[in-house]
């Protein structure tokens, strides 16, 4: 990400670290996903700071209007979610069009190793975490159907 904004402090702003579109330094001595988003993708996009970037974007407040089951995994070790929001569960007398089931897992990072590349040492090469999981639950889904 910090590489990220070094290519757009060249591309956008002449290379001039003391650019008023971003906080170039900022981006630059951040340790957390927060302090970049402040520094570069809250002035970037015109929110106030991460927060309000959050507040407007979540898919979070649409969740109760989608009409199909949905089951949503949060890995506990993906730096994009905060670990203090819990997994939710809501049904459709709870008020949600279609239930909706949320998970956390211990492990699984950002798009749950999606494009995961097992190593040469692997012994067994395994399919990577999250098509594993999806296929389960689609699995479910369609033998719920069939009952």
């Amino acid at each position: 990400m910090k590489a990220r904004a070094r290519d757009q402090l060249d591309k956008f702003c002449d290379s001039d670290p003391a650019t008023d579109k971003f906080d170039f330094p900022g981006t630059q001595s951040a340790t957390t996903i927060a302090e970049f988003e402040n520094a570069f993708l809250a002035p970037v996009y015109g929110f106030e700071d991460n927060i309000d970037y959050y507040r407007q974007c979540s898919c979070y407040y649409f969740l109760p209007g989608v009409a199909v089951p949905l089951y949503i995994v949060n890995a506990g070790d993906d730096p994009f979610f905060d670990e203090s929001f819990f997994p939710i569960e809501e049904s459709v007398d709870g008020g949600s069009c279609a239930p909706i089931k949320m998970q956390r897992t211990d492990h699984g990072g950002h798009l749950g190793y999606m494009f995961h590349r097992p190593s040469d040492s692997e012994e067994r090469k395994s399919a990577s975490w999250m098509p594993t999981e999806l296929s389960r639950f689609i699995r479910h889904v369609h033998n719920y159907d069939t009952k």
